[in-house]
Order: structure tokens, then sequence, then C-alpha cells
């Protein structure tokens, strides 16, 4: 009674060991890759602000403005680091007031990466700009935001 569902298992153990694996295969060879486009400072239909400027305290990152005609209630911002930043877990942020170390009125503008295209309102032209190590809960730099229109 027995020998007859060990042989079953059997059967059905040997065929899985060849399915499983063919299954993978095939699911890794179709899957889609990710494209990741590099972002650059120059954006096709907008115009450079050179009026505007972030000054950082500790010279972390130069910061590129740009404004497009179709919108102008935004602002683009592009920030590249002058060094490489060893801070684990970067986070930028925008606040109202520029000497502000309070981040609960702050606003996430994103995670920090070199080079990643980054959007200001209207509202956010006067303030300024926090590097925020989330990891070691301590804020790495800040800018101050002058110059936009």
């Amino acid at each position: 009674m027995i020998q007859p569902l060990r042989t079953g298992h059997r059967r059905i153990f040997m065929m899985l060991a060849i399915l499983l694996p063919a299954i993978i295969a095939g699911g890794l060879s179709e899957r889609h890759t990710l494209v990741s486009a590099k972002a650059s400072s120059t954006f096709q239909g907008t115009t450079g602000l050179s009026a505007a400027s972030a000054v950082w305290q500790k010279n972390t990152a130069t910061t590129e403005f740009s404004s497009n005609p179709t919108s102008p209630d935004s602002v683009r911002l592009v920030l590249k680091p002058v060094k490489e930043l060893h801070d684990p877990d970067l986070l930028l942020y925008w606040t109202a007031e520029a000497g502000s170390s309070d981040l609960s009125q702050a606003r996430l503008l994103g995670t920090f990466a070199g080079g990643r295209v980054y959007s200001l309102t209207r509202e956010e032209y006067r303030g300024g700009l926090v590097l925020y190590s989330l990891a070691h809960s301590a804020i790495v730099d800040r800018a101050k935001i002058e110059g936009l229109p």
C-alpha cells in the first residue's frame, strides 16, 4: 500500500527537479532589463538660471538651476557632489528657513544622488536645502538658495 505512494512521490520529485530550474532559467531570460537614464544638467527646452545659486556651508555639492518656459511655477535643480560622500542614507530636504536645524516642517525632496534632478515650486524659492544622513540622524550639510525669481 505504501509502495505505490513512494513511487508516485519519487516520479513527482524527479519531474520537479527538471521543471523548476527550467522555469527559473526561462523567467530570468525573459526578465525586463532596467535602463538607467543618466540625468544631465541640460534639460531639453529649459533655460539655465545663472543668477540662482545655493551656497553650501561645507562645500558638499555644486547646484545648477534651470527653468522650464512651459511651466514657470517650478525650477529644476541638479546637485553634483564636489567629493564622494561617505555618509549613508542621505536625504535631501527643503526648509523655509535656511539656517534651521528643525526638519519637522521641512519637505523631503528625495534621496540624495549625484546628478539627480529635483524640483522646487514657486513657494519654495526662498529657503534652503538640507542634506541629512538618516543612519547617523545628523545634518551633513545645508545650503541657502539665493537669486531665484
